[in-house]
């Protein structure tokens, strides 16, 4: 059963905030909301050093240049401008600050501006707000614990963390309207994450299960019709946010968007190439299904050339 949102920002002239309040996580959410000069009341869900529901993050944090290049492959650009995507993403500081200039990167690759000016483009579609701009905040300094957004519990039920605003004693009209205005908005925000969460686990079932290995992905075209808003919303509401399952903690964008993984489908297509390299592009694929990928011979063709040119450069 499709659930619609109907509720919509009640000042036009509040989008930015709307948005920002849509965009950050939980704890971000929080400490932006004590920052309102019109006395809020907060109730939220603040979990103190003590509590157990803290997700420590592992090594394997990625750097945003790591973050960048995993998601090129929804850019899905020509081989050549992947490839100076990826060198100007790895030549981007902590804070989004591009440290090559494009006539080096030019120079360095042989290639034209063209190209290069393509490659940016499809870095600042993909990377954080700022990128490129020195305006990234958030990498390069390690945070050691996550605080999921959303929960998936045993039973496959959803709950979104609850932020509750109450209205401050003494006020004036302009406070007040900012109140309905900031407690419609934290609202709107939780029912899109609910809404999101319960669709994640009806397509997911068999990935919460363990039942196949790679989760099942959902369109943003599709989310954004199935929740009545749009794929820029979608967007925002899982950017930068986590979701907790009884399998274990994945970032929400995990499971949606329309490619699988770069990384993951070439870890995956290396163990079936290794165990019989001469499996057709067909066999190949029908032999992820079972793990939950579904793409065309043609896509696996694709990433077997990737593979290839990948094990000739380690040789």
């Amino acid at each position: 059963m499709k659930q619609g949102l109907t509720l919509e920002p009640i000042f036009s002239n509040n989008r930015k905030t709307f948005f920002r309040i849509l965009e950050l996580p939980f704890s971000a959410l929080v400490e932006y909301l004590k920052e309102v000069p019109i006395g809020l009341s907060l109730d939220a869900e603040l979990l103190n050093e003590n509590e157990t529901r803290l997700e420590r993050i592992s090594s394997d944090e990625k750097s945003l240049s790591e973050e960048i290049v995993e998601n090129l492959v929804f850019a899905r650009l020509d081989e050549e401008t992947e490839r100076i995507a990826e060198y100007i993403a790895y030549n981007i500081d902590d804070h989004g600050n591009m440290m090559v200039s494009i006539e080096e990167v030019c120079e360095k690759l042989k290639t034209d501006a063209s190209v290069v000016n393509r490659a940016i483009n499809a870095i600042k579609e993909v990377g954080p707000d700022g990128i490129l701009e020195g305006k990234v905040v958030g990498f390069g300094v390690k945070s050691h614990y996550i605080e999921p957004d959303v929960i998936v519990n045993e039973d496959l039920s959803i709950s979104v963390k609850e932020i509750g605003v109450r209205q401050p004693r003494h006020f004036t009209k302009l406070e007040l309207k900012i109140f309905i205005f900031l407690n419609e908005a934290i609202n709107y925000r939780r029912q899109l994450l609910l809404t999101l969460g319960q669709m994640l686990v009806r397509e997911n079932t068999l990935f919460l299960s363990k039942k196949i290995e790679y989760p099942q992905k959902i369109t943003m075209s599709q989310a954004a019709k199935s929740s009545n808003v749009s794929v820029s919303t979608v967007s925002r509401a899982i950017s930068g946010k986590y979701v907790k399952t009884p399998i274990g903690i994945f970032q929400m964008r995990s499971f949606f968007g329309r490619n699988v993984e770069k990384d993951y489908l070439l870890k995956e297509l290396s163990k079936i190439v290794a165990e019989d390299c001469k499996l057709t592009d067909k066999e190949i694929a029908e032999r992820l299904r079972p793990k939950g990928i579904y793409i065309s011979r043609r896509t696996v063709n694709k990433y077997r050339q990737i593979f290839y040119k990948l094990s000739k450069g380690n040789d």
